[in-house]
């Protein structure tokens, strides 16, 4: 609906009209003529051209002129002619908006077939420009004005592609894998290795009463370098396989043949006593893996101390997870480690401590932290920030069909699942079409559920995962491009005329 000056401008424009002997507007865009009738124009008045439109009656046709692209104004000569606005497919929507905005063109006019792509472009370019504010792309420094601290923070932390910077990189990012296959390789059976007898004794006494003369024995006639089976087998040699009886039957006949065998009596029943030892039968790890975890704890203190001095403050450097992580990481290492080579129980047993154990699984986030400056982490890192929203409903379709299936699949398999929360996982292994296979249904309409099931599933994904996927993928070029430019890789093309065949001529 026109206001009461819209309509004001309306009835200028037509008395212009009426009163101008011509009922064309003649006018020149980037040399190229155009005519435009003037009560199209009076339809228009908050346009430029509405707006000029009394100037343009008074003027003589090819007076007016504007120095604008011609293939954009086509679409608003075209506007003004059939009342459609559309956005030609070979203009860039960026400048269509700017000359929308000249023109005086609401962007809201134009047609659905156009809007969307147009919508689209504005959509991409607020979210390129939150990006470019909250990713900062600074990652080429130079030695000039900088501090020997700022010098030092930029290498350590990755800031900068100097040569430097690359080698300490390399140089940790060795140790982390180094520490995250010892961590991983010390867990193989084949690469482990049994207790000697000095570790099984330690672990025996621990917190248990024994014979003192079985104390004794294994304090002092003990070769450490021994399994504990094999040093056991080799004290008892032809009595391993005696039983009780036989050992008392034994020591019963040598009382009444020969009883001054005072040494041999002793040797006897000391076998005995050991024959009743359980030694534990357990598996550690090889030295090499401890000798490992020392070199790469005394290297990651080094650098946490070096990151804590370079950095310009300890407050910003521990609003970050991955630095926090990173530290408790290495403190529960270290106490691990101290508590393992002087608690024989944290070493073998479970206890209250063996949260430092699970701890370290913690050590592969130290990749994330010495990669968080990489393109690629920072592009997914702000995704996963813009596209929030996305990734809920993802959740929450998820957790609606999730539910929706499996209480249905219960009641009809009641033979395969045992309890709806068993019917929870079906569900999500389903809809997530990964299908482990380790519960399905039988009958004939527990297989219609788990097909509608595994059906949904993929339409959730395929809707929702391509928005998060496309935004990653646009502003990964971005940062890649911004990359470029920063480090100066990125060089204009000079384009150059090819001779034509009247130069080739000398014409």
């Amino acid at each position: 609906m026109m206001t009461t000056q819209m309509m004001g401008k309306v009835e200028d424009a037509k008395s212009y009209m009426i009163n101008s002997k011509s009922s064309r507007v003649e006018m020149y865009v980037a040399g190229k003529r155009f005519e435009i009738p003037k009560e199209k124009l009076a339809n228009y008045p908050g346009t430029l051209l509405g707006k000029m439109l009394p100037k343009l009656c008074k003027e003589k046709g090819g007076d007016i002129s504007f120095n604008r692209p011609v293939e954009i104004f086509k679409a608003i000569h075209t506007y003004y002619l059939t009342d459609k606005l559309h956005m030609p497919l070979n203009v860039c929507p960026g400048q269509f908006a700017e000359e929308l905005e000249f023109w005086g063109v609401g962007s809201e006019l134009l047609e659905p077939c156009c809007l969307y792509r147009f919508l689209s472009f504005r959509q991409q370019e607020e979210t390129s420009k939150r990006f470019r504010k909250n990713i900062p792309t600074d990652n080429l420094v130079t030695s000039g004005g900088y501090s020997c601290r700022q010098r030092l923070w930029c290498i350590i932390d990755n800031r900068e592609s100097s040569v430097p910077a690359k080698i300490y990189l390399g140089f940790i990012l060795t140790f982390v894998l180094l520490s995250l296959a010892s961590l991983s390789l010390s867990t193989v059976q084949s690469l482990q290795r049994k207790m000697t007898i000095c570790e099984a004794r330690d672990l025996l006494f621990n917190d248990n009463d024994y014979d003192d003369e079985v104390k004794e024995y294994f304090d002092n006639n003990v070769d450490c370098s021994k399994d504990a089976d094999i040093a056991m087998m080799s004290f008892l040699g032809e009595y391993a396989r005696y039983s009780d009886a036989d050992f008392d039957e034994k020591m019963d006949k040598i009382n009444r043949t020969n009883p001054h065998e005072v040494r041999y009596f002793a040797a006897l029943k000391l076998k005995k006593k050991l024959k009743q030892v359980k030694i534990p039968d357990k598996l550690t790890r090889l030295q090499v893996f401890d000798r490992i975890d020392l070199i790469v704890h005394a290297v990651f203190t080094v650098d946490l101390i070096l990151r804590l001095l370079a950095c310009p403050s300890i407050i910003m450097y521990y609003k970050s997870l991955l630095n926090i992580s990173d530290s408790i990481v290495l403190i529960c290492g270290i106490v691990g480690f101290v508590l393992e080579k002087n608690l024989i129980n944290f070493t073998y047993e479970t206890g209250d401590l063996d949260i430092l154990i699970y701890f370290q699984q913690l050590r592969v986030f130290r990749l994330l932290r010495i990669f968080q400056h990489v393109a690629a982490i920072k592009v997914l890192a702000f995704c996963f920030k813009e596209n929030f929203k996305e990734i809920l409903v993802l959740l929450l379709f998820l957790f609606v069909g999730v539910n929706f299936f499996a209480n249905f699949l219960y009641f009809v398999e009641t033979d395969t699942m045992k309890s709806i929360p068993t019917a929870w996982w079906w569900g999500l292994i389903t809809m997530t079409t990964v299908g482990y296979g380790d519960i399905y249904p039988t009958s004939a309409l527990g297989r219609i559920i788990g097909a509608c099931c595994a059906i949904s599933g993929v339409i959730v994904l395929a809707l929702v995962i391509p928005i998060f996927v496309n935004n990653f993928l646009a502003l990964y070029e971005l940062a890649h491009l911004l990359g470029k430019e920063k480090t100066g890789k990125l060089k204009p093309i000079t384009l150059q005329a090819l001779p034509t065949k009247h130069q080739d001529k000398g014409i």
